[in-house]
């Protein structure tokens, strides 16, 4: 199954390798599912392989692969600004800018690649390929926040709790950045996050989260 799923993955990186220079090539990022699997979450896999790209490249992409960024705003939770691209029978989308929207939630949150967030991209070779994958943190922020069940058909916690307990490298201080960045107010953001982390440690009581939990905590505005 790992191997099958692997296979699925670089042939989606080869078709943008074949397409792209390595200057763009490398700035699409593997996110969603295929990024969580490649971090080492275990939930079954889906066949939709999702990449993130920054809003600077946009035009370029456009321009070479023929395709056209518009706002989609039909998935529950997510509404994302992107382009799909399609080779053969597949077909892949090209995220630039993530707006979440927790089921419930006031508040909105835009999530979208900087350079700083680029230079901390994961890079892996899996069957003689090159991938890049999307920061893990960011991932696990992504998540974090969307805390879709598999009532949707995700499983958006478990693989944070995956995530967490397979990368024990996994940078708190860059996480924190990324929630100053992106979870603004932290007064409406914080109550929704350590919300969703304490699902995954009622059903997983890991220290990797408890962690994570006491980061977020020590991030709570002062009355």
């Amino acid at each position: 199954m790992e191997d099958r799923i692997k296979k699925e993955i670089v042939a989606a990186i080869t078709v943008f390798e074949k397409h792209l220079p390595e200057s763009l090539h490398s700035q699409i990022l593997l996110t969603g599912g295929s990024a969580a699997f490649l971090y080492g979450s275990d939930r079954p896999f889906s066949k939709d392989i999702d990449f993130e790209l920054p809003k600077t490249v946009i035009p370029e992409i456009e321009n070479i692969l023929k395709v056209r960024f518009d706002y989609h705003r039909k998935k529950t939770v997510f509404h994302s600004l992107k382009a799909t691209f399609t080779e053969g029978n597949e077909a892949y989308d090209l995220i630039a800018e993530s707006v979440i929207q927790p089921a419930g939630h006031p508040e909105s949150y835009m999530v979208y690649l900087t350079d700083g967030i680029l230079k901390k991209r994961k890079i892996l070779h899996v069957n003689g390929q090159t991938l890049y994958l999307i920061p893990k943190e960011l991932l696990v922020l992504i998540k974090l926040l969307a805390g879709r069940g598999e009532e949707l058909g995700k499983y958006d916690l478990y693989d944070v709790w995956k995530i967490m307990t397979a990368n024990r490298d996994f940078d708190f201080s860059f996480f924190t950045e990324l929630v100053r960045q992106f979870c603004k107010p932290l007064e409406k953001s914080l109550p929704l996050l350590l919300e969703h982390g304490q699902k995954i440690l009622a059903d997983h009581p890991d220290q990797s989260v408890k962690q994570l939990l006491e980061v977020l905590t020590s991030l709570q505005p002062s009355a």
